[in-house]
């Protein structure tokens, strides 16, 4: 469960020693949401190809995985990835559903493992100059996070995704059988945490972390077009890949 407060936090409040001031607003980011299985014959170069954008400055990377394939076996599939991409195919017309599939900046979609159409996807996105939303740890699990001020439609919401650190996965079913896959950031809560308007605040976050979670990200969403106007995301943890 990820609980937030609305409350305004005051510039005078007393802060944890463990907080940091927050850092400067860089770069913009750009958000990579890959909808895939476990059991997607086409998706281990999409999954692979994640691996690698993640390690570019400010890309906010996401790995969505499904439930309609049915796996069994430490599933990562999640019903709320699967509504998810059935939002992007209203939202955004990509038609029948598939995976990889690759949304950026929550309005570009292609097959994810297209190297050449993901990279000219980035650099477009890139000039889109999204906002920041800034993180700042206050102790574990606890953050502020600040929004900038800027002209929003009426739904635009925010959401909140906790993501694992890097697993790999024995494949024990499926087309994958055999293999052995490595999946990153692969999302394990989102939730939708309420409207925003626009204004500039500094709030609170409180994140139940599970011991697989590796950070958070935090994506303001318009809900009439999908696309992602603001972002950021913290990673408490370092990518080690963990074998399964």
């Amino acid at each position: 469960m990820i609980r937030f407060l609305l409350a305004l936090i005051l510039a005078t409040a007393p802060v944890a020693a463990f907080a940091q001031s927050a850092p400067a607003e860089g770069p913009a980011p750009v958000v990579l949401e890959l909808f895939t299985s476990q059991a997607c014959a086409f998706c281990p170069p999409a999954d692979a190809l994640m691996g690698q954008m993640i390690q570019q400055k400010n890309i906010i990377g996401l790995s969505c995985h499904v439930d309609y394939f049915g796996v069994k076996h430490n599933s990562l599939g999640k019903s709320f990835c699967t509504r998810r991409q059935n939002e992007y195919g209203r939202l955004i017309g990509t038609g029948p559903r598939y995976t990889p599939q690759l949304v950026v900046n929550g309005h570009m979609d292609m097959i994810g493992y297209e190297t050449g159409r993901v990279s000219a996807a980035v650099l477009k996105a890139r000039g889109e100059k999204m906002k920041n939303i800034v993180i700042t740890p206050v102790s574990d699990g606890t953050y502020n996070f600040t929004l900038p001020q800027m002209a929003v439609g009426k739904d635009v919401r925010l959401l909140v995704a906790i993501y694992d650190a890097p697993k790999t996965m024995a494949m024990t079913e499926g087309s994958n059988f055999g293999k052995k896959l490595t999946y990153f950031n692969v999302v394990s809560k989102m939730d939708d945490i309420g409207l925003w308007n626009g204004d500039a605040s500094t709030q609170v976050l409180r994140v139940d972390y599970t011991p697989q979670s590796a950070g958070v990200a935090i994506l303001a969403q318009d809900g009439k077009t999908g696309k992602i106007i603001a972002a950021g995301a913290y990673q408490k943890a370092p990518v080690v890949v963990s074998q399964r």
